[in-house]
């Protein structure tokens, strides 16, 4: 299934991949826009599952400009920003890990790869709630917005041989497009995704797909 034997590195996005939090993230969307027409609201929730991996700051930018345009874009998608993070902040420390994810990730480390995080959630936020939970170490690096995946991807790519073989887990479009974009072979977790057309895309493509990580040992991937 997976062979890896065949990498030297490994890339993992965090929501729906490492942590369960894509139905958080997606309540905490229309919370943080609370008391805006729900038809807006419902867009706005809309725009977020399409674009899944795309960083709160663009979203946020985004609805106040073209779903529900507001003068002050800007002040407007500060707030929305700074009341979405209070909400996700308390349940990123809560929810559960995607089954599996943690034993996995422990186990590819123990097998030499170098491990990395490149996700959409705010970076300074994400740091500090694996810190937290006791992850951060499993890690070399973790990187997220306000920086773009490609921008994040980038920095992994620096850190390692460029020569080197690299794995992506992620659960997203953006996810399978950063991983073509620097040669990765790309593995979808579809268990929480909130992509509508990822199954049949990633079968389309080829590309291997697992619900989430529930193996009784890392040699049953390979």
């Amino acid at each position: 299934m997976i062979d890896l034997s065949l990498y030297d590195y490994a890339v993992f996005d965090c929501d729906g991949v490492i942590l369960d939090s894509n139905r958080l993230k997606t309540e905490a969307f229309a919370r943080a826009l609370e008391g805006d027409s729900e038809k807006y609201i419902d867009k706005m929730i809309a725009y977020h599952k399409a674009n899944g991996g795309v960083s709160r700051y663009k979203k946020f930018r985004y609805y106040f400009q073209e779903i529900n345009p507001h003068e002050d874009v800007e002040k407007n998608a500060k707030k929305a920003i700074s009341r979405f993070a209070e909400i996700v902040y308390e349940g990123l420390m809560k929810c559960d890990y995607i089954t599996g994810a943690v034993d996995f990730i422990k186990q590819v480390k123990e097998k030499g790869l170098q491990l990395f995080v490149v996700s959409g959630s705010d970076q300074e936020e994400l740091r500090e709630v694996f810190s937290k939970r006791g992850i951060a170490s499993l890690f070399i690096a973790i990187y997220g917005s306000p920086f773009t995946k490609i921008e994040n991807m980038n920095k992994v790519i620096a850190k390692v041989d460029a020569q080197k073989r690299g794995i992506f887990f992620g659960d997203s479009k953006l996810d399978m497009e950063a991983a073509e974009e620097f040669g990765l072979d790309f593995i979808f977790v579809s268990g929480a995704s909130e992509w509508s057309e990822g199954v049949s895309l990633v079968n389309k493509k080829h590309y291997c797909s697992i619900h989430d990580f529930q193996f009784q040992s890392i040699e049953q991937v390979l």
